[in-house]
């Protein structure tokens, strides 16, 4: 929500702020830029249109409930065996493909949804997505 040239003055402002009132995520819920937001409206909207706020995904033993945006990718995966489907903005109970049984990785699975600038993971993916800083 900065420019390049502003972004080590403005950055650090709105990550305090952020975290004055509770936010510790990267993520928002709001439609509302914060104060020292630098984008100009219409590149505002753009940005929460690649969030992918508001994502479900509850990963079962053989599927995944995915909640995802319309034209979102959903990609789950079982070892190296994977299936893509695409988003509606509904919730979807999406099987997790088979398990190949030459595949070593087999049974190592998740779910993970990607917009056109965010993403949103289980399973490995989830590791990252625990990262706080």
């Amino acid at each position: 929500m900065a420019t390049a040239p502003l972004a080590p003055d403005l950055v650090p402002r709105m990550w305090r702020a952020a975290r004055a009132r509770g936010v510790g995520a990267p993520d928002w819920g709001g439609t509302a830029p914060p104060r020292d937001c630098a984008l100009p409206p219409d590149r505002y909207r753009a940005l929460l249109a690649e969030r992918a706020t508001g994502v479900r995904l509850d990963l079962r033993e053989d599927r995944a409930r995915v909640t995802a945006p319309p034209g979102s990718v959903i990609r789950l995966w079982n070892g190296a065996t994977t299936t893509l489907h695409s988003g509606d903005g509904e919730e979807n109970t999406l099987l997790l493909p088979p398990a190949d049984p030459s595949d070593l990785s087999a049974g190592r699975t998740g779910v993970a949804v990607f917009t056109r600038g965010d993403r949103l993971g289980t399973g490995r993916p989830g590791a990252y997505a625990a990262i706080r800083l």
